[in-house]
Parts: C-alpha cells; sequence; structure tokens
C-alpha cells in the first residue's frame, strides 16, 4: 500500500536521514551508531503515512463505487429514454465512465 506523506514529513525525512548519514559516518563502520531516537521518529512518520495512505485508498474505493453505480444508472436511463434525453443521458454516461477511470487510475497509485 502507499503511504501518503506531507510536505512537513518529507522535509523532515530528509532531516533525519542526513542526521542519520552523519551519526553513521562518525562511528564505527561495523556497529549501529544511528541514535535510537532518530530510527523511532522516522518509524512514526511512516506509519502516520501508511495509515494516512488506507484511508485514502479506501475513500477512493468509495468514490470508485459511486462513480461505476452512477454510469450504470445513466446508462440505464439512456436505454430507456426517448431520443432527446437519450443524447444528454450518453453525455452523463460518458462522464461519469471517465471519473471511474480518473478515479481507478488513482488507485493503481495506492496498491
Amino acid at each position: 500500500m502507499r503511504s501518503s506523506y506531507t510536505r512537513g514529513e518529507k522535509l523532515r525525512l530528509g532531516w533525519l536521514v542526513a542526521k542519520a548519514v552523519k551519526q553513521s559516518m562518525a562511528g564505527d563502520r561495523n556497529v549501529d551508531t544511528i541514535d535510537d531516537r532518530v530510527k523511532r521518529e522516522v518509524d512514526q512518520i511512516e506509519e502516520r503515512a501508511a495509515e494516512r495512505g488506507k484511508t485514502e485508498a479506501a475513500a477512493l474505493e468509495t468514490q470508485l463505487a459511486k462513480a461505476r453505480s452512477n454510469a450504470a444508472t445513466a446508462k440505464v436511463t439512456m436505454r430507456t429514454s426517448k431520443s432527446p434525453d437519450r443524447a444528454a443521458a450518453r453525455r452523463q454516461m460518458h462522464d461519469h465512465e471517465a471519473a471511474a477511470r480518473r478515479l481507478e487510475r488513482e488507485l493503481r497509485r495506492y496498491q
């Protein structure tokens, strides 16, 4: 599952990685010299980002189901309507299908 980092989290991770590299370079090559507080903070940031990613993916799945349902409803309306309303229902169906495709592409990024 894809994580979702905020700008502040990305900056903080960059700073922590730089700090960890500095600590690693200063110590013995065969010993872990990175401070536990740095590791713990990185883990906390990654957990928050992973949880946010799961939440966003669930919201996208909900929107995708709604878009597919709306497309199916518009398709039924298109098939059962007379010619003047049929064109409007067809446009509406295409719009809902396009929205569903956009949501599917976005959802693929989270998987």
